[in-house]
């Protein structure tokens, strides 16, 4: 997005959105983290999966009529539409009866308890994920909501 001067086309709005559309993505990966696996757990994430679909396809269609989207964008594009898709994959194939479950299918009762793990991830791990996520992620997506930011602020007062 930098390479496309998105603070001079697109601007705040797409900005904005891509933020909301990280958090969307975090929401369950948050959770995943600190909570119990189970029916509740995976109702959310596919929630939030078709949520950050619709939001991915509001965000290209918004910002294919304000500036050029490369082929190499569409495609980092695709590859990041991928990954919530594939999380949930997983965590359906590694959580199978209660996906069954929320069908009234397979041996397992739904389970929609909010629950911490038993026993939790270790803190040096949430740390370091949570690190990773706030240098590679927050970092640069919010350095891209400053500059666009800046931008509409510099462009409302004239």
């Amino acid at each position: 997005h930098r390479r496309s001067r998105i603070e001079l086309t697109s601007g705040l709005r797409e900005a904005v959105l891509h933020f909301l559309m990280i958090t969307v993505v975090g929401i369950p990966i948050l959770l995943g983290l600190l909570l119990e696996i189970n029916a509740l757990f995976i109702i959310i994430a596919i929630a939030m999966y078709f949520t950050h679909v619709v939001m991915a396809i509001w965000d290209v269609s918004y910002a294919v009529t304000k500036r050029v989207v490369t082929p190499i964008e569409q495609h980092v594009h695709s590859f990041l539409e991928v990954l919530p898709f594939m999380a949930l994959s997983f965590i359906v194939c590694l959580y199978w009866g209660q996906a069954l479950a929320l069908f009234g299918l397979g041996s397992e009762t739904a389970d929609f308890g909010l629950r911490l793990k038993n026993p939790p991830l270790p803190a040096s791990y949430l740390l370091s994920v949570m690190a990773t996520v706030f240098v590679f992620l927050l970092v640069p997506y919010g350095e891209e909501v400053w500059r666009c930011y800046r931008v509409a602020k510099r462009v409302s007062i004239r």
